[in-house]
């Protein structure tokens, strides 16, 4: 099980903050399922996986009804004077990624983290 880092945990908690009321409790549901996490391309990608007997199997009753790719929002990860717009996506019916133009790897280890999600409706 690879557990999530704070930074991490920080957007897609508080893009969930953001999500259409009707969708929070799904979305946190997906949050809790997670138990894999895969850090890609200096971070600048990080992949979210439910993983039941070796293989990718997110529950159905936890899907999104939209089941293609799309934006599930944006925002700004803020410390210490640094800042970093981030996506989070979905696939599938589920959230699946958060994307960066710029690694986060050293968000890792940042203290006093914020993060603002933009106002902006989801593709749900």
């Amino acid at each position: 099980m690879t557990p999530l880092l704070p930074f991490e945990r920080l957007i897609l908690e508080g893009l969930g903050a953001a999500l259409p009321e009707a969708q929070r409790p799904r979305y946190a549901q997906q949050l809790a399922h997670i138990n894999k996490v895969q850090r890609l391309l200096d971070w600048r990608e990080i992949e979210f996986f439910c993983m039941r007997w070796f293989r990718v199997r997110w529950p159905e009753a936890l899907l999104f009804e939209n089941r293609a790719e799309f934006e599930l929002g944006t925002g700004l990860l803020r410390a210490a004077g640094a800042e970093q717009r981030v996506r989070v996506w979905a696939v599938g019916g589920h959230v699946f990624s958060i994307e960066a133009e710029q690694g986060l790897k050293p968000w890792r280890d940042a203290r006093d983290l914020s993060f603002s999600p933009d106002p902006q409706p989801a593709g749900l």
